[in-house]
């Protein structure tokens, strides 16, 4: 049964009442609240915000669902084994995982999770940076489905995303799916889109359910695969459908009703009692992690250890995978260090380092963990992991940096997968570094012939303006009910009952009729309300809201009103209203603030604001700085093709030939 089509209240066809279409020969049981068409067909009128089939259908014997992947009961699992963090412990008689203190996302994923228990198929992802407790919510949500013998599959071998697409054709009922780091099957750059297809497939699939799915995501994972492409092919066409109205934010910090339960609960856990004394800015589950300790141990590290995890954050954020050889490491680590300090280490400078980053803090964090091979497998190169927590630290801390040269020549002579070649191959071209992006696509090519060739498309990032066809997930009639009668009251001019039922959808699981009320509130000249709408359809979800808000008051020449709002919708990573501004603030002769803009949007990562304020400052012959800020440009990884707003970067004129690692222009003849 393939899935039904996406809901929009804009746009639905003749005849299409909104509800997923049935199996021919299916029975249906209506529901408590349900109203019976006639013998043993029931129209759902109620369920959850997240429901996949709001029916349940008795599949025919004659048609039965095919063996599945090796399963484990949820009773049998252990959290450790599905990667739940290890947690400080300060003496060996504690538990593995200190006291749970449940937050309010631990309800929304209960919700989720009793729905799965009454026969609906479910997919939740939980979103949040590093160390704010996401895996251990889905551990803790899952317990329930023991004693009712769920069983769990966490597909991973022989890598995660060969092993989703393996198996999901064959998934049966009362399984529980776990994909902890959602990114390594649904960003997959060969098979993800097959697997968000095969999700779609399973969840829709009746015959299965009920189903349960649940997965773990960091926000700029998140946002890769919610983006929109400036052109070409949607890597993501699959991914965001499957993601939209399911996913639930885990917040950084504990709100003070936490702060209340944690306190009652560190009677029971010295652990809690350590982390409310000892954590900054109430982040608990980071302190309970040991990412203090983590980081502390980063800062004091000494110089051959610094460059070892210094090459190690770049591999991960330019995008190589998790398993780093040591061979790459020690020769990537030697261009972070100054020569003479190079020179004056001992000979057994690496394993040092290595020493150092593995001894574990505070149980059993550590920098660097030594990668254990699957029996059976093929002998290679010693290879290590750096902790999740220090990568997501380093992306922010060394996002303007560029690696030094002894890095691309590592990964010329180390890195053994050609998927790792290709991706520093395109990060080398995203910096302009055009000898190591061509040197290091050849070598992908000569690792794996079969590879296709470099792609050279422009960058995809988080769009202000939504998807069509993600704003109504499939699906969600709780929703789509309380979306439908806070636009009849908008209609009839009730906007104090429009707003509290849009509210309600957002509350649900669709930011996007409040973010649509908000709008309309606006048109109707209520722009406080409108103002405190969008924030919070925003903080809901709806941060696209934002910048449409700050289009209308432009066009009501409420310029700085526009430029606040614009701002508001980058501190959701949504900077294109910036750039939009900023352009028509240039087409109207003010470059000045122009160049304001462009700097607000650069500070918030917007990848042609660099771009264009070099191109300002040549204009206004300031030249030695725009050669500054296009290095800085390029060192960020911005020279991808311009689509959006359209100009020739400075430094294609500058350094037709690309540059060199340490910025230098690279020779017009190409060289090894």
């Amino acid at each position: 049964m393939s899935p039904p089509p996406v809901w929009s209240r804009r746009n639905r066809l003749p005849g299409d009442d909104g509800n997923p279409p049935l199996a021919p020969g299916s029975q249906v049981q209506a529901g408590k609240h349900s109203v019976a068409a006639g013998g043993d067909v029931g129209a759902v009128i109620t369920g959850d915000s997240n429901a996949i089939t709001h029916v349940y259908v008795v599949p025919s014997a004659a048609q039965p669902v095919s063996d599945g992947p090796v399963t484990r009961p949820v009773s049998a699992c252990h959290p450790l084994d599905l990667e739940v963090h290890h947690a400080i412990r300060f003496a060996p008689t504690e538990a593995i995982l200190p006291v749970y203190v449940p937050r309010e996302h631990d309800a929304h994923l209960q919700r989720i999770v009793d729905a799965a228990r009454g026969g609906r198929s479910q997919l939740c992802v939980l979103v949040g940076e590093s160390s704010t407790g996401k895996t251990r919510a889905c551990w803790e949500a899952i317990q329930v489905l023991a004693a009712e013998e769920w069983r769990l599959w966490h597909p991973f071998d022989p890598t995660r995303a060969d092993a989703a697409l393996a198996g999901l054709a064959s998934v049966g009922p009362r399984t529980v799916v776990w994909l902890n780091e959602a990114q390594h099957y649904l960003a997959h750059a060969q098979v993800g889109e097959q697997i968000a297809a095969a999700l779609r497939t399973l969840l829709a699939d009746t015959r299965r359910a009920p189903i349960l799915v649940l997965g773990t995501l960091w926000p700029v994972h998140r946002d890769q695969l919610m983006s929109l492409p400036s052109s070409g092919e949607d890597p993501h066409a699959q991914s965001r459908p499957l993601l939209a109205g399911r996913q639930v934010h885990v917040p950084d910090a504990f709100t003070d009703g936490d702060l209340v339960a944690v306190r009652s609960a560190a009677r029971l856990d010295g652990r809690l009692a350590q982390a409310l004394a000892g954590a900054a800015d109430r982040r608990i589950t980071q302190f309970l992690a040991g990412v203090p300790a983590l980081l502390e141990r980063y800062e004091h590290a000494g110089p051959a250890a610094r460059a070892v995890l210094n090459a190690a954050v770049d591999a991960r954020r330019l995008g190589c995978g998790v398993d780093l050889p040591v061979s790459f490491l020690e020769e990537a680590a030697t261009g972070y260090l100054p020569g003479s300090v190079f020179e004056s280490l001992d000979d057994d400078w690496l394993q040092q380092a290595l020493v150092y980053a593995e001894r574990p803090v505070h149980g059993d964090a550590r920098l660097l963990q030594r990668a254990r091979r699957t029996p059976g497998s093929t002998p290679v190169d010693s290879c290590f992991r750096l902790a999740d927590y220090m990568e997501q630290h380093g992306r922010r801390t060394r996002r303007d940096l560029c690696p030094p040269a002894s890095f691309w020549n590592a990964a010329l002579h180390h890195l053994p997968g050609p998927a790792d070649v290709f991706a520093l191959a395109t990060a080398a071209e995203a910096r302009w570094r055009l000898r190591y992006s061509r040197l290091l696509a050849a070598r992908a090519r000569a690792l794996s012939p079969q590879e296709p060739a470099l792609p050279v498309e422009g960058q995809s990032y988080a769009s202000d303006l939504p998807d069509e066809s993600d704003i109504w997930p499939a699906d969600h009639p709780t929703c789509r009910a309380l979306a439908d009668l806070a636009f009849a009251a908008a209609e009839t001019d009730d906007y104090e009952q429009a707003a509290t039922l849009a509210l309600e959808a957002a509350y649900c699981c669709q930011p996007d009729a409040l973010a649509d009320i908000a709008l309309q509130h606006e048109r109707a000249g209520l722009t406080t309300e409108a103002s405190d709408l969008a924030h919070r359809a925003a903080a809901n979800g709806a941060a696209y809201c934002l910048g449409r808000l700050a289009m209308m008051r432009e066009e009501a020449d409420l310029y700085e009103h526009a430029e606040h709002y614009a701002r508001a919708a980058a501190e959701y990573g949504l900077t294109g209203t910036l750039a939009e501004l900023a352009v028509r603030r240039e087409a109207a002769g003010n470059k000045e603030r122009a160049l304001d803009l462009w700097e607000v949007a650069a500070e918030f990562g917007h990848p042609e604001a660099l771009a264009n304020i070099a191109r300002l400052q040549h204009e206004a012959y300031d030249t030695d700085g725009a050669a500054r800020t296009a290095r800085e440009a390029l060192d960020r990884g911005d020279a991808h093709p311009f689509h959006s707003h359209r100009i020739e970067p400075l430094w294609e004129k500058l350094w037709p030939h690309g540059i060199e690692p340490d910025g230098s222009p690279s020779p017009s003849t190409p060289t090894a």
